[in-house]
C-alpha cells in the first residue's frame, strides 16, 4: 500500500471577481523510501498541491476536493484537526523555501529544535535537547553544542535550511515535504542541501516528496517525476523516461529552458 495515495486531488481559490483553479484533478503517489518530484514552473500550482496535503491552506478562500487523500491509510480529507495536528510535523514534515521566513528570529535554534520534539516524541527536557543537538551534527552543523543557544541570524543562508531539515527530522517522520528547499540558495550551497537531503532518504529509507521547478534537483533525487502545467498533470513516470524522452511538449520545453540556463552559467552535470 502506497504511504500517500491522493486521487483526483483538486483546489479552488474562490475571489470576488472570479474563481481560480489552482490544482485541477491530480494524481499521484508515494510509496514507502520513495522520492516523487513534482515539477513545474512557477504558478504551475506545485506549492499549493503540497500544502493542500494536509490542510494547511486556509478555507476559505481555498475549497479542497478529492476522490482520495489517504496517508498511512488515514483519510486527510476527513481527519479532525487534532489529527491533522499529530500528524503535521510528526509523520509528515515539511521544509520550506526559505528558512529565513520560516525561523522565529527571537528564539533560540535549541528551543525552535526542541518545539517539534517534545511535541512529537517522548523525549523532554534535557532528553530533548540531547535529541536536538545530535541532530545538528547530523545535518552538518559545526560546533553543534554552541549553535543551540545561538539565533537565526547568527546563520548563514544554507546553514539555516540545514537547522530546517534538522527540526524536520527529529520527529522521525514517515514522509519529508520539500517545497523547493534549495532555490533560495546559492548554486554551491544548492548541492549540499542536496547531498544532505539525499543521504538522509538513502539512510533513513524516507519517502521523500520533491517540490520544484528545477530540472537538474529533480534528476538527482526522484525515482519518479510529476509533471503539472497550470495545475494539471501533464506527464508522471520514472525520471529517466521522463528527463531522457519527454511525451508532452511542455516537459520539452521545461527541459529546453534548463539547459539554456545550465550552458549560461557554465554548470556541470548531475553528481552521482
Amino acid at each position: 500500500m502506497a504511504l500517500l495515495d491522493v486521487e483526483d486531488l483538486s483546489v479552488t481559490y474562490h475571489g470576488r471577481g472570479a474563481d481560480v483553479r489552482a490544482v485541477d484533478r491530480v494524481s499521484l503517489s508515494v510509496e514507502p523510501g520513495e522520492v516523487v518530484a513534482v515539477v513545474g514552473e512557477s504558478g504551475s500550482g506545485k506549492s499549493t498541491l503540497a500544502l493542500s496535503l494536509t490542510r494547511l491552506l486556509p478555507s476559505p478562500p481555498a475549497e479542497l476536493r478529492a476522490r482520495r487523500v489517504r496517508f498511512e491509510g488515514v483519510d486527510l480529507l476527513t481527519a479532525s484537526e487534532p489529527q491533522l495536528q499529530r500528524l503535521r510535523g510528526g509523520r509528515i514534515a515539511y521544509v520550506f523555501q526559505d528558512p529565513a521566513t520560516s525561523l522565529n528570529p527571537v528564539l533560540t535554534i535549541g528551543e525552535q529544535l526542541r518545539e517539534p520534539i517534545e511535541r512529537h516524541t517522548d523525549r523532554r527536557g534535557h532528553d530533548a535537547d540531547t535529541v536536538a543537538l545530535d541532530w545538528l551534527s547530523r545535518v552538518g552543523i559545526p560546533s553543534a553544542q554552541r549553535r543551540l543557544g545561538a539565533y537565526p541570524h547568527e546563520f548563514s543562508g544554507g546553514m539555516q535550511q540545514r537547522v530546517m531539515i534538522a527540526m524536520a527530522m527529529a520527529s522521525h517522520p514517515q514522509l519529508l515535504i520539500a517545497d523547493e528547499p534549495t532555490s533560495a540558495l546559492d548554486v554551491t550551497v544548492q548541492v549540499q542541501i542536496l547531498r544532505l537531503l539525499r543521504d538522509l532518504q538513502r539512510r533513513l529509507g524516507l519517502s521523500l516528496l520533491l517540490i520544484s521547478h528545477d530540472l537538474l534537483v529533480v534528476q538527482r533525487l526522484a525515482h519518479r517525476t510529476v509533471v503539472l502545467s497550470r495545475g494539471a498533470v501533464v506527464e508522471s513516470g520514472p525520471t529517466e523516461q521522463v528527463l531522457q524522452r519527454p511525451a508532452h511538449p511542455y516537459t520539452k520545453s521545461l527541459l529546453e529552458a534548463r539547459a539554456s540556463m545550465t550552458w549560461r552559467r557554465g554548470e556541470g552535470g548531475p553528481d552521482g
